[in-house]
């Protein structure tokens, strides 16, 4: 069902970058694995007065976002020299060997093509995770050969909104009741907030904490199913997602041989996805660095020492019982070592809050949204700008009172801060009331689920949470 009254609220209060999020999934995509950005964007571009346009979407997927069988077609216009801009998810890699900077392009099954070097320049992002845009692509003749060819891009546009009116964002907030807008946020991430409950609902936008509060580390884990990692993959541009292989020291944090930092320092979150089937490469030392990045947002690499606000998350999938709950009292049995190790319990008590995945649904076609909701690229965006705001941690601290376990009292905190820049970002519509329902207490359960969890694993650890309540 369409909830109309907010659908009109929405369009009234966020005209500019609102999007009819049913419209979004029928666009005519097919089987093309492409962002939710991506659909957004061609919805807002190519509807007028409510009416989608899906002849020209058609037009416009037909001459930039090629399928495997118009490769050749467009290798052809590049052969006879024509400029063709082609929207696919580019990546550059630095070939130290023969000295240049290598261009991927995945659509047109090219993985050694060339790059301006201002492009690069600009948008760094391409060195480190694929980027989204739209590439302007030439086919030259090599300087040194020239019966070879090489294709180059020489424009590249970031298919992404890359500024926005924090202010006018958190305004807005006053024109929404809280259920309103929690609906808002539901629907923005792509699906129907009736189809879940209201606790179901807060562990849906926990998955946002990561991404809007700095230094928010987070454990899911669910069944399969459930869209634990769609918001990191599909949503935003400021989190780096890896599922399953091998993950190394260089990657995250400092790479010894280009002289280059590591993921962890070009995003606001990193998270490993499906860790039952990622393996550590020299796990001594990945641990080692991701143990002092946890507690302190620093890291040595040798003679390399760097800082991040970076949040970092662990995404697994467990089996769940007859009863809907985890079939084993510890959660990371069936996990990696490195998960349930005798040292394991050091990496998660520096997790600040394990979300309860087996409570969610599995993704039906009802769970998806029907109505309007923010734009994929804005709400990244507005995720990106909260986060850089203090007021919000100066609230939790100022409401409430705490005693025992630091490692506990940070955890729910920083939780409470994710949660209150999510739900009350003006912190006019806020009280001590609504602070502690809604976000003080879904936060003390998130860190609850670690600490039950330490606690099973090591009997150093007692079950029970440190003193926090709200003032």
């Amino acid at each position: 069902m369409v909830n109309e009254s907010l659908d009109a609220l929405i369009s009234e209060r966020f005209p500019d970058v609102c999007v009819d999020k049913r419209a979004a999934r029928e666009v005519g995509i097919g089987e093309r694995a492409i962002p939710a950005f991506v659909a957004d964007w061609l919805v807002s571009r190519y509807s007028q007065t409510g009416v989608l346009d899906k002849e020209r979407i058609q037009d416009f997927l037909a001459n930039h976002l090629p399928d495997k069988q118009q490769v050749n077609l467009l290798r052809n216009r590049l052969l006879e020299g024509e400029q063709v801009t082609i929207l696919d998810a580019y990546s550059v890699e630095v070939d130290l060997q023969r000295g240049r900077r290598v261009l991927k392009i995945p659509s047109l099954d090219i993985f050694d093509a060339f790059v301006a070097d201002e492009i690069v320049e600009s948008n760094n992002l391409l060195l480190v995770g694929s980027v989204w845009g739209g590439g302007r692509l030439v086919c030259r003749r090599a300087p040194d050969v020239p019966e070879r060819r090489q294709i180059w891009m020489d424009d590249f546009r970031p298919m992404q909104t890359s500024v926005v009116d924090i202010d006018y964002f958190i305004d807005q907030r006053n024109a929404f009741s809280l259920q309103q807008w929690r609906e808002l946020l539901i629907q923005s991430m792509g699906y129907n907030s009736a189809s879940y409950t209201g606790q179901q609902q807060t562990w849906m936008l926990a998955r946002l904490t990561a991404l809007v509060q700095p230094r928010l580390n987070i454990v899911e884990l669910a069944p399969k199913g459930t869209g634990k990692s769609y918001v990191f993959s599909q949503l935003s541009k400021y989190a780096w997602l890896i599922s399953g292989g091998i993950v190394t020291r260089a990657q995250l944090f400092y790479n010894m041989a280009t002289k280059m930092p590591g993921v962890i320092t070009r995003y606001d979150a990193v998270i490993l996805d499906e860790v039952q089937t990622i393996r550590l490469s020299d796990e001594g030392q990945v641990l080692g660095a991701l143990k002092g990045f946890l507690e302190a947002g620093e890291f040595r690499v040798m003679g390399y020492q760097g800082n991040s606000e970076a949040g970092f998350g662990l995404l697994a999938n467990i089996p769940i019982g007859a009863d809907g709950r985890p079939q084993r009292r510890n959660y990371f049995e069936l996990l990696p070592a490195w998960l349930h190790g005798p040292e394991s319990t050091a990496l998660l008590d520096r997790l600040h809050g394990l979300i309860p995945g087996w409570d969610l649904p599995r993704i039906r076609k009802d769970c998806l949204a029907t109505g309007m909701g923010l734009r994929a690229d804005y709400l990244s965006e507005i995720l990106h700008a909260l986060r850089l705001r203090g007021e919000y941690m100066d609230y939790v601290k100022q409401h409430t009172r705490t005693s025992g376990d630091l490692r506990d009292i940070r955890a729910v905190q920083r939780l409470a801060a994710g949660l209150l820049r999510l739900f009350f970002p003006d912190l006019d519509t806020v009280n001590p009331r609504l602070f502690a329902q809604h976000c003080l207490e879904p936060a003390k359960q998130l860190r609850q689920g670690v600490r039950y969890q330490l606690a099973e694993m090591d009997e150093e650890y007692k079950p029970e949470l440190a003193h926090i309540e709200a003032v």
